[in-house]
């Protein structure tokens, strides 16, 4: 079976959507950026990680995280195996002694798990090439096509991936793909 290593990149206010934040992913080498909507709890428990803050009582995934280890089990991985109508869909691995158990879960709760437990996180190549956004390609002076060139001004390859990295960053989510969509045309 085929499967992406992610890393958690960051966290991001969603301007298209009120209360929500963008969760970044990145596949290990960097090359694309996926985008998750989460609600405003789950990105608290997870900014709160990533920036290795204590609070003053446990949060929930706290809790969880006490409960695998008084259980003596391992999270040994999250796996985002589908996305479907904008949602991701994910399922936690644990280990104790006797078992492997699959758990389903949100993407956010997992992530946040993950997180705590340091235990990668994986994905498919189909989610990648679905939802990821293609980042990092800088050399390279070709420029569009001349079909590319009536909707959009000629760049440099260049260009584009500073563009789609600003649109990423400012969470234009629509705009990235369209500029994904054009470096893909021109094979980068």
């Amino acid at each position: 079976m085929d499967r992406v290593k992610l890393k958690v990149l960051g966290l991001s206010y969603s301007m298209s959507q009120a209360g929500a934040y963008a969760l970044i992913l990145a596949d290990e080498q960097d090359t694309y950026r996926i985008p998750i909507v989460i609600g405003m709890p789950e990105a608290q428990s997870i900014a709160i990680q990533l920036e290795k803050m204590q609070t003053q009582r446990p949060l929930t995934h706290d809790l969880i995280k006490k409960l695998i280890d008084a259980l003596q089990a391992e999270l040994k991985e999250v796996y985002i195996y589908r996305l479907d109508a904008g949602i991701f869909y994910a399922e936690l691995l644990f280990q104790t002694e006797r078992q492997s158990i699959r758990i389903d879960s949100r993407t956010s709760d997992a992530i946040a798990l993950a997180l705590r437990c340091h235990c990668p996180i994986y994905t498919t190549p189909e989610i990648v090439e679905k939802a990821g956004i293609a980042v990092g390609s800088t050399s390279s002076e070709n420029r569009p096509t001349e079909k590319d060139s009536e909707s959009v001004p000629a760049y440099t390859v260049q260009e584009l991936m500073k563009m789609l990295d600003e649109a990423v960053r400012k969470e234009e989510y629509e705009k990235a793909s369209q500029i994904r969509d054009l470096l893909k045309n021109m094979g980068k």
